[in-house]
């Protein structure tokens, strides 16, 4: 095919793909086949996603490729787009550069070079849980220009030269194949608010009504989802009203997120007032499913206790229990939490019998609850106290819910937690039926170089008794292992966080460890976070010896290099 391309003979190239299709209807590639092709290779806009994010791709990435540049050749990204909505796969910006080296059409290249972009985003937009995925990405690490980016990149998909995206359903047209759904305009509006972008929220606002997507009920609630996650309560009540003057109607859903930004907002009794509004429709409107209804209620009870309101959530989680819905595992958790949190063990003692009368088994969050709080009133025997508890509720733990307890107990950064972790990890260790794991392993070492832990000696022995388990079961650190652990390191604002990460690095080189740009994508956005230029330079002087870089770690470069942070600060602007 490229011999065809290089010829300049697309039509021969597109043959040939034509009869490829057809042969791999009649006999699939294995994996094997397909997967050598893949590459490590950073996309910018795919970072930190979980790999069930992309499309399944029964096509190696090269020959998708050489189908493009047929197309580009002939000045049709029409049919470039359909080509590749067939089976969209990553196309690596490494795989384009090597490809067209040996064009000599600067222009095609160039040409070339767009059509990737866009179809990239194309892919994207194919698959909505990608989306919503990465503008949570974006707002949990508050990159507000990286969500900027991402979101111009489909606004100049819908109405830039050539539109290939449709704002929305109602609009896609063959040239336009590929829509924006309307969960996915809202699930940005929240991160772009996350973000404290507030110019841009107002702006997709526009775009929405510009592109004639008319606001729904899932929007404003999306709206004030990101007015909750902000604790900006004034301006969800004016959104609220704004939306009933409108003439939409709240669901279950909507009426959750305002009373969750009054509580935050230390309004108790405000929220409670928008409560017994949900209550009154209820008797006039289509009644909630009881798992939306309980969603709310345990919104409610988990703010009332937040608000010191105890007596009021013990009443709210009685008539639960007498009239419906039942109280759920959640439910009874924010109950034990409150209590837990104060020592009183009666309290949680009540809520486990009750748990028990009601047929509600408990989760890692309930078991991990109760051993803190037993910690907490100075029991020794909290972690046989909680295998008692398992065996009374009939659970058999297992190694995956011993892990999950531990990584509970190590996340709550104290030192009480951190023995609590050890001891059941040394049982773990004598229990030959529930033998610890790499993943149990690694996650109690990420939590030892995340947190700045305050007795760093105890700290230390409790790294050297890991690894020491480690060395005894033959276990060794993978490469997804060392790249967990240099990201843990980076997050602890301590300077030795610098130091371990670094270390962690050397070892994977000692070990002759692959090190290619998700390694270096991890190591050098951790470094920009701590602003540790220095550092940073090493590595990219180290990085780009000989070697040349592209997509997201390209970019990553240029900031290194222009001593640009992640911290951008965005003034907010009045309700729209």
């Amino acid at each position: 095919m490229a011999a065809h391309l290089r010829s300049g003979d697309r039509m021969a190239t597109l043959n040939l793909y034509a009869r490829f299709l057809q042969a791999i209807e009649e006999k699939p590639l294995s994996p094997d086949i397909i997967a050598p092709e893949e590459d490590h290779d950073v996309d910018e806009l795919a970072i930190d996603l979980p790999t069930y994010s992309y499309p399944h791709s029964s096509q190696p990435p090269s020959i998708l490729l050489a189908v493009v540049v047929a197309h580009a050749i002939g000045d049709s990204f029409d049919d470039a787009l359909r080509a590749y909505l067939q089976s969209p796969a990553p196309i690596s910006p490494r795989l384009v550069t090597e490809f067209l080296s040996t064009f000599r059409n600067k222009s095609l290249t160039t040409k070339v070079e767009e059509y990737v972009r866009r179809l990239r985003v194309a892919r994207y937009i194919s698959e909505p849980r990608f989306i919503t995925a990465r503008a949570t990405i974006f707002a949990a690490t508050r990159d507000a220009q990286g969500l900027k980016k991402f979101y111009q990149s489909i606004i100049d998909g819908i109405c830039g030269p050539k539109p290939y995206i449709a704002p929305s359903q109602a609009s896609v047209t063959p040239q336009t194949p590929v829509a924006l759904n309307e969960i996915n305009w809202a699930t940005i509006l929240t991160a772009f608010l996350q973000c404290n972008c507030r110019d841009m929220a107002e702006t997709l606002w526009d775009d929405m009504l510009r592109f004639q997507v008319q606001p729904t009920v899932i929007t404003w609630t999306a709206l004030l989802v990101g007015y909750e996650r902000t604790g900006e309560a004034k301006d969800a009540e004016e959104a609220w009203h704004t939306m009933m003057s409108m003439g939409i109607e709240p669901t279950t859903s909507t009426f959750r997120a305002i009373i969750s930004a009054l509580f935050t907002a230390r309004r108790p009794d405000d929220a409670m007032e928008y409560l017994a509004l949900f209550q009154t429709r209820l008797t006039t409107g289509v009644p909630p499913t009881p798992e939306d209804a309980l969603t709310l209620y345990n919104t409610v009870l988990h703010g009332l206790l937040k608000n010191r309101q105890e007596r009021d959530a013990h009443a709210l989680f009685q008539r639960l229990r007498d009239e419906g819905p039942k109280p759920d595992v959640v439910s009874f958790n924010s109950l034990l939490n409150y209590h837990g949190r104060r020592g009183e063990f009666r309290a949680i003692s009540r809520m486990l019998d009750w748990m028990r009368e009601d047929g509600v088994v408990g989760d890692v969050y309930t078991f991990s609850t109760v051993l803190s709080a037993l910690l907490k009133v100075g029991r020794t025997d909290a972690t046989d106290a909680i295998l008692c508890l398992m065996r009374k509720q009939n659970i058999e733990p297992n190694v995956a819910f011993f892990t999950s307890i531990i990584n509970h107990q190590m996340e709550e950064g104290t030192e009480q937690g951190l023995r609590a972790a050890m001891d059941l990890l040394g049982k773990m260790e004598e229990n030959p039926e529930v033998q610890p794991n790499e993943v149990t392993y690694t996650g109690i070492l990420t939590s030892l170089h995340r947190h700045d832990w305050r007795d760093l000696t105890l700290a230390q022995e409790c790294k050297h008794r890991v690894l020491e388990g480690m060395k005894r079961r033959n276990m060794q650190l993978n490469r997804a292992g060392y790249h967990v652990l240099i990201k843990a390191c980076l997050d602890n604002p301590a300077q030795e966080g610098t130091e371990d990460a670094l270390g962690y690095y050397r070892k994977m080189v000692e070990k002759k460890f692959s090190i290619g740009p998700d390694t270096w994508y991890i190591l050098l956005r951790g470094l920009i976070a701590r602003e540790a230029w220095t550092v940073a330079d090493v590595v990219v002087e180290e990085m780009t010896r000989g070697q040349a870089v592209y997509g997201g770690l390209a970019n990553l470069v240029w900031r290194v290099r222009r001593r640009r942070g992640w911290k951008v600060k965005v003034e907010p602007r009045p309700y729209f």
